[in-house]
Parts: structure tokens; sequence; C-alpha cells
């Protein structure tokens, strides 16, 4: 275990890393396209097909890293009005139906990235790429979602 908790200390680091950049990426390209805009009077078209692609793998990287610490919105509904083993046993549940649709959710990129072989209208850049953002989103989310499971079924602490 200590060593699971060790590679994902370092994924989550380069996950904050790529997360950081992408961020930037968007920030200067949304920017740069407004400055265009109204100063030359012409827009930058591919920055829709770049800011949506990395939209994409920022969301679902950043999904992860907030599954890492059970910090992903959810309805506590129920949880909040049940004892401690209960509620243990209901977030275990929750945490393997999440794993199950993040692996459909790889399952699935990964179909689409061996099929899809058309580029985007703009940039002709393969969708394939774009995908593959889907794939890495998914395999984040497993990882961090098995994480969480493993530490709070672990542990005797209190679970968000």
């Amino acid at each position: 275990m200590k060593v699971y908790k060790k590679i994902m200390g370092v994924i989550t680091v380069i996950e904050n890393i790529v997360l950081a950049i992408s961020l930037l990426m968007v920030l200067i390209l949304t920017f740069g396209n407004v400055i265009a805009r109204y100063v030359f009077h012409h827009s930058w078209g591919f920055t829709e097909e770049l800011t949506v692609a990395v939209f994409v793998l920022v969301s679902l990287l950043g999904a992860g890293v907030a599954a890492r610490k059970g910090e992903l919105v959810n309805l506590a509904l129920v949880t909040d009005n049940v004892g401690p083993k209960v509620k243990k046993v209901l977030l275990a549940i929750s945490n393997i139906i999440c794993i199950v649709y993040s692996l459909l959710l790889c399952y699935e990129a990964f179909g689409r990235i061996k099929v899809d072989h058309t580029f985007s209208p703009i940039l002709h850049i393969s969708k394939m790429v774009f995908w593959s953002f889907v794939l890495i989103g998914g395999i984040s989310l497993v990882l961090h979602f098995i994480e969480h499971t493993i530490d709070y079924l672990r542990d005797n602490k209190e679970v968000k």
C-alpha cells in the first residue's frame, strides 16, 4: 500500500502540473483571441477546438484529483443520516460504482481512439488525440477512486 501511495503521490504532482499548464494555455489562448477580435477584428478560429479539448482534460483530471480525497460533489442526503458503519458501506458501494463507471469511460474512449480516424475541422489534428484526453482522465479517475476507497476502508477515521 505504501508503494501505491507513493506512486499516486507522483501521479498527482504530474496531474497538478498538467492542470496548471493547461489552464494557463487556455487563459492565454482565450485572452489572445479576445484581443485579436477587438484590436484586429479577426478571431482565431483554432482556439475553440483547443480550449474545448483541453477543458475535457482539465475536467476529468480535476475530478480525479478531487476523488483522491473524496471531495467530489455528491448527494449526502442518505449518508448523513445513517451510522458510521452503514456510511462506510454506502461510500464503498458508491466508490465501486464510480470505479466501474470510470472503467466504462476508459473502455469507450479506447474504442473511439481505435475507430475515429477523422480530423478536427480547423487544425486537422487527429480526433484520436482528443479521445486520448478522455482515456487519460478516465484512468486518473479509476486510480484515484481506488486510492480513496482503500484509504477510508483501511482507516478508522471519519469518512467524507
